[in-house]
């Protein structure tokens, strides 16, 4: 399951990161583990940063610093927002491809030219509670 910032709990975890609470504390309290609780930061920092807003002026809005903040800030001018670990978007676009037409998650990766790996934490992160990611 994927959550972004602006769902009930990503609202709910910002809130109280805002309010002082720390960022294990919060996250638990919304049920969602402390890295996604960075994920929601740093999707809000880079939002707040794109606004206009100055560094000072975002960590304060958080309520939230980091040493994180030095890689987030490198990608305030980025307009892609992939995930570093992501494989290129022709690449990942003949995985899902492959993979829609009932191929395994292996042939999709070789048709990709990617490694297996990749896909198999691509589907076990983000599909495993579909059922989908059943063909290995």
């Amino acid at each position: 399951m994927f959550y972004q910032s602006s769902s009930a709990a990503g609202v709910r975890f910002l809130a109280s990161i805002h309010e002082g609470r720390g960022l294990k504390r919060s996250a638990q309290d919304v049920g969602v583990h402390k890295e996604v609780g960075y994920r929601w930061l740093r999707e809000k920092y880079l939002g707040l940063r794109r606004e206009g807003k100055t560094v000072a002026e975002s960590t304060a809005e958080l309520g939230f610093t980091t040493v994180r903040l030095l890689a987030w800030e490198a990608d305030v001018d980025r307009t892609d927002d992939r995930h570093h670990l992501r494989v290129d978007v022709d690449e990942e676009a003949k995985f899902w491809a492959s993979f829609a037409i009932g191929q395994s998650v292996r042939d999709g990766a070789r048709k990709a030219g990617v490694a297996l790996s990749f896909f198999e934490v691509v589907c076990t992160t983000a599909l495993e509670f579909s059922g989908l990611c059943t063909r290995v």
